[in-house]
């Protein structure tokens, strides 16, 4: 076969060489996850999949050449990587890619009941911020699914995706704000020709989570090949998980972090220990006395009164066994969702040289989950004469001459907070596109889109009606009624019973439950025309320019309930959300050859842009990059690229009319855990973020050995102005560590405990993030080494490694990278090892997350009792086999099997009595699941 026996040989040692490091590293990854990976790898970004074309427009560049490789990073995954790995959705394949982390999911922000996130399938790149991270659909924008710039990959045509481009580098001047972390394209087969469809259905290793998806895609030529028609209609349905079940998950044991009573300054005991069997100190399922004479007394089923039993370590608001009643499993594991889309394409040429181009889409999705109890830990003042108290307990407290305690009370009668957001998104374009003097290249569109979205947080507990209806008493002719009933007959107050639970009358939970609402329709409308082509030639080759100019503007109108207005729910309280913003641009870029075929040059080329930008809001801004790619021999390419790059704030940043939520926090300067309010807004002060990247890398593709390439590439990212919205604690925690700019956002009352925390959008100082990238890929045909084998066997790995993520504010340094309480753990490996001939594939993957810290200030022994969180790894497995059934028609049956070891989260303690005992944003809290489907096509 024109095989020579070396390079058999040669090609037996690589692929063991590959199986075992792969190999060695899963069993690493299993028995060592808490620690990090050796300062070593195998792999990193920059590999093109077999099916892609001679000639591609790269991410990152708007210069589209043959043979043109840009110097900034890009991992591109084609249609058959999907399709192999077979995910429920192409979101949560591309997630998997290690340069991402963070991203929101269905399984995240389902314990947020004021945000209106939950749901949404959004990328996050360098754990910098989906908001930092530019999607795109054929290297257009998206409308946004959310005031906060986000985009919902849920809503684009993965039926028609031909491969996704992930540029992990800033594209600012290619692309324009947002483009920080860097740009995932989604690149359609805009001549699919055919008629192809999928469906599928899932199951979790406990019987729940049932899943289902399919697909169908059409694709044809008209008018005698000038034209082309494309369309395709998908769906989507998940039950969702509503609650962690103890008995089917069993590494829930209660775990929190909590503050040591018994510590003090000299004592040598750390500050804060982790503890498991932890349970509620201030509340219990049917109400509890925490003060005077009546404290330690509790109400069961139908309002008996018990005791309350006092854990062995008593921590505020917490205790070590006592009294079980917790809350950390109440919050849903995953989302319950329903989802469809239609998209559809028609180009036409209306000459030989011009050609138009409509687009259409809409999508529709509905995405529910239930939220923790509302609780009011200890902190309700209760009369003795209430109406509703037991008489022992009246008496009681008449001979203690109590007239009014503390009171815990979670709504356990009540029911759980049930969030809901519909989402309707429509996208329309129409775009012409052609070539003029022979090799000019020439394009202009205008895009609409528009995202309805309608949030809805019902059962949530209205505060005036709930502080009427608890304050009952005994009217004149002995009834229980309300004590505001009294004084105004006709104020409809129905009283009630918060002592115990299964006695609350359904009247009155009616009077004091309600729904929180939301209505919100955000905007964009683009216009853009752009020209590329090659105005002369060097001594090297032709130069490449493209230039253009683009006009955006997004703007966003909403309202929302009347009590929302003055914040009259217990949580929710949305607000009408009115803004708008427009953006002016022009772009040029250049490719430049320097060197071509010389010794020690076999290539050298210069990539530049430029980007001037005018927004309403703030004003002028210039972005650029500079880049050099330069091939001393054959094998081995260098790549370098400066840049600045920027952010503008978005429509939640600059004009939320706010909202709050209940948080519950640990204030250092009391030394104790209560709950407090963040009120979130938007602050129209704003100026956009910039930032400066660098990246330099190599990629070696040995001639020797076609089979096999590998790449790494060092980023620096510098941003100055970054825009954040801190959390309640972390905006608490650095304000103590000394960031005084941050203590103006916190108010306490007069007795120095804090009562709102601000979560206004700001400007700080400097966000900086470094670190590197590493892959590898080996492909090789068996038939190649050993006669008679058919098929293909594909190695693939890629690392990525958080070096630094530090935020510099007022001089004060928070460092990020490796506490994996966030989304920033140092290294993230996603490695697999493939089969596949003409019938069958088969592919296993890993996915490693190393261990970390709880705070990287934080001092096992002083600070903690043990700082470190272990680390996690995955294996999943997929297989396809395909079939005729005559007629033109291929079937393919695929399986899937995530987790198929059911690795456990690892234990990251929680700090609330509402928050899962791990970390839902980089582990994985459901389990071994399983998937299998069907695809057709002809």
């Amino acid at each position: 076969m024109g095989f020579d026996i070396v390079t058999a040989r040669r090609t037996r040692l690589m692929l063991g060489v590959a199986v075992a490091s792969l190999a060695t590293s899963a069993a690493f990854a299993q028995e060592q996850a808490a620690a990090e990976p050796a300062a070593a790898a195998e792999a990193a970004s920059a590999a093109v999949d077999d099916t892609a074309v001679s000639e591609i427009i790269v991410t990152g560049s708007r210069i589209s050449r043959s043979g043109f490789t840009a110097p900034t990073p890009t991992t591109v995954m084609g249609v058959q990587d999907i399709q192999k790995a077979a995910p429920a959705n192409i979101a949560d394949f591309v997630n998997q890619l290690p340069q991402l982390s963070g991203s929101a999911t269905t399984r995240t922000n389902n314990a947020n009941t004021s945000t209106g996130a939950n749901g949404l399938n959004a990328l996050n790149l360098r754990s910098l911020g989906t908001n930092r991270t530019l999607v795109l659909l054929d290297g257009r924008r998206v409308v946004a699914s959310s005031t906060n710039a986000a985009v919902d990959v849920n809503n684009l045509p993965s039926a028609l995706v031909e491969r996704v481009d992930v540029v992990t580098g800033g594209a600012s001047a290619a692309y324009g704000s947002d483009a920080v972390a860097g740009v995932v394209n989604f690149v359609l087969q805009k001549k699919y020709t055919g008629f192809k469809g999928s469906i599928s259905g899932g199951i979790t290793d406990r019987s729940d989570g049932e899943n289902g998806n399919g697909y169908l895609a059409f694709g044809a030529p008209f008018a005698e090949g000038r034209g082309h028609v494309l369309l395709s209609v998908e769906g989507l349905y998940q039950k969702g998980i509503g609650s962690l079940d103890p008995k089917k998950r069993k590494w829930f044991n209660q775990t929190n972090l909590l503050l040591n009573p018994a510590w003090t300054a000299t004592n040598g005991q750390p500050r804060r220990i982790i503890r498991s069997n932890v349970n509620n100190l201030t509340v219990a399922q049917g109400g509890v006395i925490t003060t005077t004479a009546l404290a330690n007394t509790q109400f069961g089923d139908g309002g008996v009164p018990l005791p309350f039993e006092r854990g062995s370590l008593i921590s505020d608001p917490h205790m070590v066994g006592g009294n079980p009643w917790y809350e950390t499993n109440a919050v849903a594991l995953d989302s319950k969702l329903k989802r469809w889309a239609a998209y559809g394409r028609a180009s036409y040429e209306l000459t030989d040289d011009i050609e138009f181009i409509a687009e259409g889409s809409y999508s529709y999705a509905r995405t529910g989950g239930v939220a923790a109890y509302q609780r009011y830990p200890g902190n309700l003042t209760i009369s003795a004469s209430n109406a509703f108290l037991p008489d022992s307990i009246r008496q009681r407290a008449a001979a203690a001459n109590v007239s009014s305690f503390r009171y815990g009370y979670s709504t356990f009668d009540l029911g759980q907070p049930y969030n809901q957001a519909t989402r309707e998104t429509y996208r329309a374009v129409a775009a012409l596109e052609g070539t003029v003097f022979d090799n000019w290249k020439w394009d202009a569109y205008y895009q609409y889109g528009q995202t309805d979205a309608a949030f809805v947080l019902s059962n949530t507990t209205n505060v005036a009606n709930f502080a009427r209806a608890i304050d009952a008493v005994r009217n004149s002719s002995g009834q229980i009624v309300c004590r505001s009933t009294l004084t105004n007959p006709g104020d409809g107050c129905v009283p009630l019973n918060i002592f115990g639970y299964n006695v609350a009358s359904q009247a009155a939970i009616n009077y004091v439950k309600g729904r929180a609402t939301q209505d919100l329709t955000i905007k964009q409308n683009v216009a853009a025309a752009s020209l590329s082509g090659e105005p002369f030639e060097l001594w090297a080759g032709p130069v490449s320019l493209a230039v253009g100019a683009e006009y955006r503007k997004e703007q966003v109108s909403g309202t929302g309930d009347a009590i929302s207005a003055v914040n009259g729910w217990f949580t929710g309280n949305f607000k009408g959300t009115n803004g708008s913003y427009n953006v002016k641009e022009v772009y040029g870029e250049i490719v430049v050859p320097l060197a071509n075929d010389l010794p020690f040059l076999r290539l050298l080329e210069l990539n530049a842009a430029g980007r001037y930008t005018d927004y309403s809001t703030s004003g002028g801004v210039e972005t650029w990059k500079v880049g050099l790619t330069w091939k001393p021999v054959d094998d081995l390419r260098l790549r370098g690229v400066l840049s600045r790059d920027i952010r503008a704030p978005n429509l939640n940043e600059l004009f939320s009319a706010g909202n709050t939520q209940s948080a519950e926090i640990t204030d250092p300067v009391r030394n104790a855990s209560y709950r407090a309010t963040r009120l979130v807004v938007g602050n129209t002060n704003l100026t956009p973020e910039k930032a400066d990247t660098t990246s330099v890398g190599v990629v070696y593709s040995p001639s020797f050995l076609p089979q096999f390439s590998a790449s790494f590439d060092y980023y620096s990212i510098k941003l100055k102005d970054a825009i954040t919205s801190l959390g309640a604690q972390e905006l608490i925690d650095r304000c103590s560590r000394g960031e005084t700019e941050l203590c103006q956002y916190i108010t306490r009352d007069n007795t120095g405990f804090i009562t709102q925390v601000l979560g206004s959008s700001i400007n700080v100082a400097q966000l900086k993030t470094r670190g590197f990238d590493i892959e590898a890929s080996f492909r090789q045909p068996l038939g190649d080494i050993f006669d008679g084998m058919d098929g293909n066997i594909t190695i693939r790995a890629l690392g990525s490694h958080i070096a630094r993520r530090t935020t510099i504010n007022g001089g004060v340094k928070t460092e990020a990278a490796g506490q994996n309480t966030g989304d920033a753990p140092k290294w993230r490996w996603f490695g697999t090892i493939g089969y596949d001939n003409e019938r069958v594939s088969g592919l296993v993957t890993l996915r490693t997350i190393s261990g970390g810290v709880y705070d990287n200030l934080w001092r096992s022994g002083v600070d903690i009792d043990n700082n470190r969180i272990k680390g996690a790894a995955y294996v999943d497995l997929a297989g396809t086999y395909k079939f005729d059934i005559g007629g033109g028609v291929k079937m393919e049956a695929f399986f899937k099997v995530e987790n198929l070891f059911d690795k456990d989260p690892p234990v990251v303690a929680a700090t609330s009595v509402s928050a899962l005992q791990t970390n839902v944003v980089i582990y994985d809290v459901i389990g071994r699941a399983y998937r299998a489907g069907l695809r057709f096509s002809l």
